[in-house]
């Protein structure tokens, strides 16, 4: 069981809107007749995800630390929390339940996985494409929750803060 989403921005330059379409997509045209499963807003520490295109907040996350390596995911009260990890050199989050979850990066810097504690393959993250408006692909590879999917959909975005503070 695999569902593919599609993270496409709003706009190219300064855009803080990210638009999530179920499927895959290569270029923006595909999703111009679409409607957004989700949107991630930005907003300077603050990240947003709603449903659809500017509805109803499922879940925040406050970026921490000088270097944006830490987050704080709050979803209807409760408190989580992620970052990166430098004994294992992940970006890791815990669940509601008190899972851990590690993003594992590829050799390629713009390919990640998502481990659960047993080392299964729950997700995958590409960001690469020609159009650069689409930001990448997260291929869900087992079934999960709605609220593990948007605190999997919040933490990829959170994968570019990670990778370019250690730049």
């Amino acid at each position: 069981m695999t569902n593919t989403f599609t993270y496409v921005k709003d706009s190219i330059l300064f855009s803080k809107k990210t638009y999530i379409y179920l499927g895959q997509m290569e270029s923006t045209s595909q999703a111009s007749d679409l409607d957004p499963v989700w949107s991630i807003h930005t907003h300077d520490r603050e990240i947003t995800i709603c449903t659809g295109r500017n509805g109803q907040i499922v879940m925040s996350a406050m970026v921490e630390g000088a270097t944006k390596n830490q987050a704080q995911f709050v979803y209807q009260g409760k408190i989580t929390n992620g970052g990166f990890d430098g004994t294992k050199s992940t970006w890791a989050f815990v669940d509601y339940d008190g899972q851990r979850y590690d993003w594992v990066a590829s050799m390629m810097q713009n390919c990640w996985k998502l481990e659960n504690a047993d080392r299964k393959v729950i997700a995958q993250y590409i960001g690469l494409s020609r159009d650069m408006r689409v930001k990448g692909t997260l291929a869900l590879q087992a079934k999960v929750s709605e609220t593990l999917i948007a605190l999997i959909h919040l933490s990829a975005k959170l994968l570019k803060y990670s990778e370019t503070s250690r730049r």
